[in-house]
């Protein structure tokens, strides 16, 4: 008779570990060497930006600003009274600029989800071309030029600021703008802009971003490449409640490379 023992397997190696482990030390290892800018002097007048997400039919108060963002699920039903009233909150808000993308709660505003389920227009005939909009700004995969106050020096020249609002989220459960996380054309309109966007508003985040949820990652890759090769100032993005944080990060090309090897961008296995 023969027998051999066999250690146990403590861990389970899965496509692309080295690269993963490789990607997070060199990751690891660059953030303890570079320093982010300090906050700038008042003297230069900073456009403020407020960013807000999620309140889901609440009415919390907002600092002051030169640029309100709500990224989206203003409601929690998405119905027609719900969305005026959410509407009606965000236009008396004191902020030059309001702008707002819907989540997947605003059902309301996606008219091919109504379509496929109509109990969710709660029988009402009243549509999103009813809402009394105010003065604020609504993106669908869509952008818009702001002006603000120039800068003393400047010649009275105002300051611009690019904003590209996107609604979507991964497919998870029944509710509006959702897309196949295979998908990537919902940003067809982002790649086509002649411009690229100084602030991107999104309802979900892009992968590996504030997006931690049931030990899982949930914000989107596609999103996350377009971050990582735009390069914009400002994302600003919701749907995960518990990962209600900011998180300064430097897109530079280790933090590219990182993404990538994680994400799955990078060619060869490892």
């Amino acid at each position: 008779m023969h027998s051999t023992s066999h250690t146990p397997k403590t861990t389970i190696r899965i496509r692309g570990h080295r690269k993963r482990k490789v990607a997070e030390w060199l990751l690891s290892s660059h953030r303890a060497n570079i320093h982010l800018p300090g906050q700038l002097p008042s003297t230069d007048k900073p456009v403020r930006v407020v960013c807000v997400s999620d309140t889901h039919n609440t009415r919390p108060g907002l600092p002051p600003g030169n640029l309100l963002i709500h990224a989206g699920d203003l409601t929690e039903n998405g119905s027609f009274d719900e969305l005026q009233a959410g509407l009606t909150w965000l236009s008396s808000q004191p902020h030059p600029h309001k702008v707002f993308v819907a989540g997947n709660h605003d059902v309301l505003l996606d008219e091919a989800f109504l379509s496929k389920y109509p109990e969710r227009r709660y029988g009402e005939r009243r549509t999103k071309d009813d809402l009394d909009w105010g003065d604020v700004i609504y993106l669908q995969d869509s952008a818009i030029t702001l002006n603000f106050s120039p800068h003393h020096n400047d010649n009275g020249e105002p300051r611009r600021l690019t904003v590209y609002g996107t609604p979507w989220t991964p497919r998870y459960g029944i509710s509006a703008f959702q897309f196949h996380p295979d998908d990537d054309s919902y940003l067809d309109s982002l790649d086509s802009s002649e411009a690229n966007p100084d602030i991107i508003v999104s309802q979900g985040p892009p992968r590996l971003h504030l997006d931690a949820r049931d030990f899982r990652r949930a914000g989107c890759p596609h999103l996350s490449e377009r971050v990582a090769r735009m390069r914009p100032r400002l994302v600003v993005f919701g749907h995960i409640h518990v990962a209600h944080v900011r998180e300064d990060a430097v897109m530079d090309g280790v933090q590219r490379g990182y993404e990538a090897a994680v994400n799955g961008w990078a060619a060869g296995r490892w």
